[in-house]
């Protein structure tokens, strides 16, 4: 008769995925770079602020109380809250997939019950025209490529990922566009360029062999980012409170103050949803009036 065969225990993971360094590389980032389009964000948060603190420690020696205070050190740092709960997002993820490889007991992630940080809706900040007209002379003096492609940003509403990885075979000057193939809606979308655009991308310099509008340090790759560059220019011209971010904001904010629809402003941005163009509709509200004051102007007993 034959003998049932035994069910198999559970198969322990590999001692070398431990620890949360050892883990990350071998699993989550290449988990994350098969799923999400922002992979980059989270290898940045694993290398600057995880790795630091937790890089060398078992994942299941990890306290509640160490994460709790990790969090907390980096709203000391001046980390936004925000901020911070993206990092805090970035690490539950990371205790999520090592519980799903065995690595973590099931239900024992550090970051259980850690709270986030509660947040509050800010007033997005818009340069004014004589700000954006400051802002524009500082870079246009400055030969730092960072500085083109701030001018980009301002002049097209484009998102940053959008111009610093723009490609060369990507850009029709004869046809004033810059063709995104994958954006943030997972379609191909074109940024539109005014003659201050074509004139910024005509003067950058062109590597042979280079596929990138704003090749980075490393060889290769484009520039990765313009923070520190972007950070000492807007101290420098009393613009401390303004974000990268916030040249979009300015961009629509001029188009709609000067009496563009927001069909159009949403075309511009590529936004998906035409509701998350709303955010400027309150900026439209000065020619709403002016235009309600006509149908006034009619239907008044003076004009009788």
């Amino acid at each position: 008769m034959a003998q049932r065969s035994r069910p198999q225990a559970p198969t322990s993971p590999p001692s070398d995925i431990l620890r949360l360094d050892a883990f990350v590389n071998a699993v989550y980032l290449p988990h994350v770079k098969m799923r999400k389009r922002s992979w980059r964000v989270d290898e940045r948060i694993t290398r600057q602020r995880l790795s630091p603190v937790f890089g060398a420690r078992r994942l299941d020696g990890i306290l509640r109380g160490e994460v709790e205070n990790w969090l907390h050190g980096l709203a000391a740092q001046g980390l936004s809250p925000a901020t911070c709960n993206r990092n805090l997002a970035v690490f539950k993820s990371v205790c999520s997939l090592a519980m799903l490889h065995g690595v973590l007991p099931a239900g024992q992630s550090p970051c259980a019950g850690v709270r986030a940080f509660k947040t509050h809706w800010q007033r997005e900040r818009c340069l004014n025209l004589a700000e954006a007209r400051r802002l524009m002379r500082a870079l246009e003096r400055s030969p730092c490529p960072a500085a083109a492609a701030i001018r980009l940003l301002l002049l097209t509403g484009a998102r940053k990922s959008e111009i610093l990885r723009a490609r060369w075979e990507n850009v029709r000057l004869d046809q004033r566009l810059l063709t995104v193939p994958l954006s943030k809606s997972g379609r191909p979308r074109h940024i539109l360029l005014s003659d201050e655009a074509v004139a910024v991308i005509r003067a950058l310099p062109r590597a042979p062999g280079c596929p990138w509008l704003f090749p980075g340090h490393a060889p290769g790759k484009p520039l990765s980012d313009v923070f520190l560059f972007w950070s000492a220019l807007r101290r420098g011209l009393g613009l401390a409170d303004m974000r990268i971010h916030d040249l979009r904001h300015s961009f629509a904010s001029f188009l709609v103050n000067a009496g563009h629809s927001l069909y159009e402003v949403q075309k511009l941005l590529g936004h998906s949803d035409p509701r998350t163009t709303m955010r400027y509709a309150h900026l439209g509200q000065a020619a709403l009036l002016s235009a309600a004051q006509v149908v006034s102007g009619f239907l008044s007993v003076k004009n009788g």
